[in-house]
């Protein structure tokens, strides 16, 4: 789990065997960094268990104490590669410059001639703090870019195999009639249809991937305004029809819509339903129903549910399917972009809802949007 900035809190260390300095040091030091956690040990064994498991982020060693000394403690951190990084300040009377140089050299980052003054230690923990505050900012980041660049060399090899298939059909039929098509009118028609259906299955790909990468880069334009619900549903209903009809589907609408108007991107809102409805027609069986569902929910909110009567989802795959090219094993004939789900979700959360799918069922597949009645986000124009 990476921290944020905001829940961290330096832990600082000292390891000091004078009890009278110990306690002086920790005291002057909680006084002047209450933002920071402040430790002490009596010698170098137990500062170095400390630090052998974790979490001391500026560690102050005297360099004469028993058990361990300040030299032994600089060495076993920075030969341990398990440990993080350990901002450490050496304190010290008077010892040989070539002992104190080989010790910087081995890995402490400053030193602290005895007796100094309280303001002098506390800028030289202020500026460990600093440093391990910015390199944790700078392992975060390259954290997240590491994952960054994971995901898109994933992205782009599935978005690579996805366009290859239908370009790879168009190629195939077009060729077909380019060489037979006069020897075989026949097979004209035939290698048209899968043109035009590829080439319709590649402009869907092409137009999730673009409403995805936006959606994902923050450049959607959202549009917030009052909309009635039933009118939104109706719309939805009629673009439909004619595709229910032609795979003998009864597409049944059951809503309950609030009474006042919701305030939602129209657009988006539609594109989420479009997804639910579209994704519940194709994978349901002919003369099967699929029914789309408005009703109020608890807490100023209001639900959309799409149910159809298909084979359902898999035991497990209730959330996996809003992943990326996330698919449901129903054969090619009815496959699409493994995306729409995946935008649907961006799209819900965006408004401050969810959607999830019905798990448990025994057959066909309910998902359910749940909506604030007002966005969340605020019902301004522009890119967010």
């Amino acid at each position: 789990m990476v921290v944020t900035a905001e829940a961290w809190r330096p832990r600082v260390l000292i390891a000091e065997d004078d009890a009278d300095e110990r306690s002086s040091f920790a005291a002057a030091l909680r006084l002047e960094l209450p933002g920071a956690d402040i430790e002490t040990a009596e010698n170098g064994g137990v500062a170095w268990e400390l630090v052998r498991h974790g979490g001391v982020d500026v560690l102050l060693a005297d360099i004469g104490m028993p058990v361990l000394d300040g030299f032994e403690l600089v060495q076993r951190i920075s030969h341990d590669g398990s440990i993080p990084d350990v901002y450490i300040i050496l304190l010290t009377g008077t010892v040989p410059e070539e002992r104190l140089y080989a010790a910087l050299g081995e890995g402490a980052d400053d030193c602290l001639l005895k007796p100094f003054r309280v303001d002098e230690l506390v800028m030289r923990v202020r500026a460990g703090i600093r440093r391990i505050g910015a390199s944790r900012r700078l392992s975060s980041r390259i954290h997240d870019l590491e994952g960054f660049a994971a995901r898109q060399s994933e992205f782009l090899s599935v978005v690579s195999h996805e366009i290859r298939t239908p370009l790879s059909a168009i190629l195939s039929s077009a060729n077909i009639l380019r060489r037979y098509g006069n020897q075989r009118p026949d097979s004209v028609e035939r290698f048209a249809r899968v043109i035009d259906e590829e080439g319709r299955r590649l402009t869907r790909l092409i137009n999730n991937l673009l409403d995805l990468t936006k959606i994902e880069a923050g450049q959607v334009e959202w549009r917030f305004e009052p909309v009635a619900v039933g009118e939104l549903i109706d719309g939805v209903r009629e673009s439909f029809s004619a595709l229910a009809g032609e795979r003998r589907l009864s597409l049944i609408v059951n809503c309950v819509a609030p009474e006042e108007d919701v305030v939602v991107d129209r657009d988006r809102l539609t594109q989420v339903l479009v997804n639910l409805v579209s994704n519940a027609i194709k994978h349901s069986p002919e003369g099967g129903k699929v029914e789309l569902r408005c009703r109020g929910a608890a807490s100023g909110c209001f639900r959309l549910e799409v149910e159809d009567e298909g084979s359902g989802i898999p035991p497990g795959c209730e959330e996996r399917i809003f992943e990326r090219f996330e698919q449901l094993e129903v054969g090619d004939e009815r496959g699409g972009s493994g995306l729409g789900l995946t935008i649907s979700k961006h799209i819900v959360e965006h408004h401050g809802g969810r959607i999830w799918a019905e798990s448990g069922r025994r057959a066909g597949a309910l998902f359910v949007v749940e909506l604030p009645r007002t966005c969340r986000n605020g019902a301004g124009d522009g890119a967010v």
